[in-house]
């Protein structure tokens, strides 16, 4: 088991660790899909828990992040993403302030507290996990993505999986109020 483990988290690494075009994020931090988001570019391995709590929040905060590379980077790609984020982070600061960056974090800690107790509220809900069912989805192969909706105690929750051969199963979106505790299928 430990085994199957180690290899699954080699193969993980591997596919995650991948290079990109050095200059190829310039472009795309550029020609940006919506000008009214900030764009701070990403590289390294990436954090896959923390970007999806930067996703659950960046409506608020108006921020969004593209990936430059993954594991392996070149000085050059470093110095051009931190030259393109001094820029960013400067508008962002003077928008929300010097403080902005610990009221940002304060959020992503809030998102994490929110995303346990959304997992709560569906896993405890007997029509939640029978709609698991129809999806061949077990209660602990559950992936979401979640989104509040405009302020609300409610966030709109897509759910999947994923089978055997890895392919995504998705299963549905439900509506969550967690003011009130239950849902919407």
């Amino acid at each position: 088991m430990i085994r199957i483990f180690l290899v699954m988290s080699l193969i993980i690494a591997l596919v995650s660790c991948k290079v990109k075009n050095t200059n190829a994020f310039l472009k795309e931090n550029t020609t940006a899909q919506d000008s009214s988001y900030y764009t701070i570019v990403s590289y390294g391995f990436p954090n896959s828990e923390r970007l999806a709590l930067m996703e659950m929040i960046s409506e608020k905060w108006k921020i969004k992040y593209i990936e430059a590379a993954g594991c392996e980077v070149t000085e050059e790609l470093i110095d051009n993403a931190d030259v393109e984020n001094k820029k960013t982070y400067a508008a962002i600061e003077k928008k929300y302030g010097k403080d902005w960056r610990e009221k940002y974090e304060k959020d992503l800690e809030d998102a994490a507290m929110k995303q346990a107790d959304i997992m709560d509220i569906l896993i405890t809900n007997k029509t939640f996990r029978v709609q698991l069912k129809k999806c061949n989805i077990e209660i602990d192969g559950i992936y979401k993505d979640v989104k509040q909706l405009k302020g609300s105690a409610i966030y709109e929750t897509t759910i999947y999986g994923y089978d055997e051969e890895n392919k995504r199963i998705n299963c549905c979106t439900v509506w969550v109020d967690t003011k009130e505790r239950t849902i919407k299928i």
